[in-house]
C-alpha cells in the first residue's frame, strides 16, 4: 500500500526499511509482523502506566460495572492490574505459546486474533472498553482491525490506544543519529530484527485522523511515561551485549527520567468513542 492509512496522501520511501507521509507524518515501515516478547527491566513502569490508564477509565464510569477486552495482552500484565481493581477484564492474545501461558495464569483468558472471520463474530459477546496496550502499532492491516471494533464495541463503548509517538524527543533524537550514519538507535526504536518490529509510528494527529476515518470521536489525549529511575541497565542489556555501553545509556536514561515531564511525549495515551 503506497497512500497513508491516516489521511490517504502519498507515502514517500526515506530510508531502506521506512516511508513517511509528508502531509501528515505518519511513518510506516515494511518489516515482517511478529508476535511480541516483553522487554526486560521495564515491568514497573508499565504496571505504572496501566494503573494510570485504568483509573482513567474508572473515572470515565460511575461504578466498576464495565467489561474491558485487551487485544493482546502478552504476559498479562494489565489483566493483574484490572484484578486488583476487581474490573471484569478479558485478555486475547494470538501468538499460541503466549496464551498458553495465559490461560494457566488467567484461566478466563480467550484468544481473539483480528481481523475476526464472520463466524468468530457471534460467541464474543460486546465490551465496554477495548484497549490496545502497545500492541496497535505492531499490527498490519490496520483498517480492518479498526473495522471490526464495532462488533465487540458496546453502542457506548470506548476504544483506549497507547503506543509510541514520532512527535517524541527518543524518535526525533534517534531519526537525527539515523542521518548522521549512526543507526543502532533508530532500528532499534523499530525493533527491527527482534520477534515483533513496529509496522507503524502515529503521532497525537494523524492516529485521530485515522480513527475519525472510522467514525471515532478522540475524547481524551494524553500520555505515557517513557523511562523509569529503575532497571534501565536489564532493558538496555536485553537487546545490547557491550555492558560499558548499558552503564553510559543507563545513566542517560536516569537524566533523561527527571526531565522527560519538559520534553515532548513519547508514548500516546488516547481514548476513542463513538
Amino acid at each position: 500500500m503506497n497512500d497513508c492509512i491516516a489521511c490517504d496522501s502519498k507515502l514517500i520511501k526515506i530510508n531502506e526499511f521506512v516511508s513517511k507521509c509528508k502531509r501528515c507524518n505518519f511513518f510506516k515501515s515494511n518489516l515482517k509482523p511478529g508476535f511480541g516478547r516483553e522487554i526486560e527491566g521495564i515491568t514497573e513502569l508499565r504496571k505504572k502506566n496501566f494503573r494510570k490508564i485504568i483509573n482513567k477509565i474508572i473515572s470515565f464510569n460511575n461504578s466498576k460495572d464495565f467489561k474491558i477486552l485487551e487485544i493482546g495482552s502478552g504476559s498479562g500484565f494489565f489483566i493483574e492490574e484490572c484484578e486488583k481493581y476487581n474490573l471484569s477484564i478479558t485478555g486475547s492474545e494470538a501468538d499460541f505459546n503466549q496464551l498458553i501461558g495465559l490461560k494457566k495464569k488467567f484461566p478466563k483468558t480467550i484468544k481473539i486474533a483480528l481481523p475476526l472471520s464472520r463466524s468468530e463474530t457471534y460467541n464474543i459477546g460486546k465490551y465496554d472498553i477495548i484497549i490496545f496496550n502497545d500492541v496497535f502499532e505492531h499490527l498490519s492491516n490496520l483498517d480492518e482491525v479498526i473495522s471490526q471494533l464495532s462488533v465487540l464495541l458496546d453502542k457506548n463503548g470506548k476504544i483506549i490506544i497507547n503506543l509510541p509517538s514520532s512527535d517524541g524527543i527518543i524518535f526525533k533524537i534517534s531519526s537525527l543519529l539515523y542521518k548522521l550514519g549512526i543507526k543502532n538507535f533508530y532500528n532499534r526504536l523499530w525493533q527491527k530484527n527482534l520477534s515483533s518490529p513496529h509496522l507503524s509510528y502515529f503521532n497525537n494527529l494523524n492516529l485521530k485522523y485515522l480513527l475519525e476515518k472510522f467514525g471515532y470521536k478522540l475524547i481524551y489525549a494524553d500520555s505515557l511515561d517513557t523511562v523509569s529511575n529503575t532497571g534501565n541497565f536489564k532493558r538496555l542489556n536485553s537487546t545490547i551485549d557491550n555492558k560499558f555501553t548499558c552503564i553510559i545509556l543507563s545513566i542517560i536514561l536516569i537524566l533523561f527520567y527527571l526531565i522527560q515531564k519538559i520534553l515532548p511525549k513519547d508514548i500516546i495515551f488516547h481514548i476513542y468513542s463513538k
